[in-house]
């Protein structure tokens, strides 16, 4: 939300923010969902919550989560990432599932 929130706050709610396979995404079809999708009746595709990095990780916490990590790309990234897990394990065996499910921030 904070990355695609910059955009609309420098009036771009109705320009491009990246093209995907179904064609140019813009900050409103973020935030509420796909237009295209959602005129012809996919509405699945109509997103109900968004998160924050920080607020993800709370609801992660509070739904009994015990190890988190989080990853917020910005911009011209519009993700972000969670991996949690019920019980704890090894630091380095959640280290090494991060890394495996995480993008590369050195090399996106």
């Amino acid at each position: 939300m904070q990355s695609v929130c910059e955009l609309v706050v420098d009036d771009k709610l109705t320009e491009t923010a990246y093209q995907s396979p179904s064609g140019p995404i813009t900050p409103i079809d973020i935030i509420y969902g796909h237009r295209v999708s959602l005129a012809q009746g996919n509405h699945y595709m109509a997103h109900r919550c968004g998160f924050t990095q920080r607020v993800l990780s709370s609801a992660l916490k509070s739904a009994g989560f015990v190890m988190i990590a989080s990853l917020r790309r910005k911009s011209p990234y519009f993700d972000l990432f969670a991996l949690a897990t019920q019980t704890p394990m090894r630091e380095s065996d959640f280290r090494a599932l991060v890394a495996a499910h995480f993008p590369d921030t050195d090399n996106p």
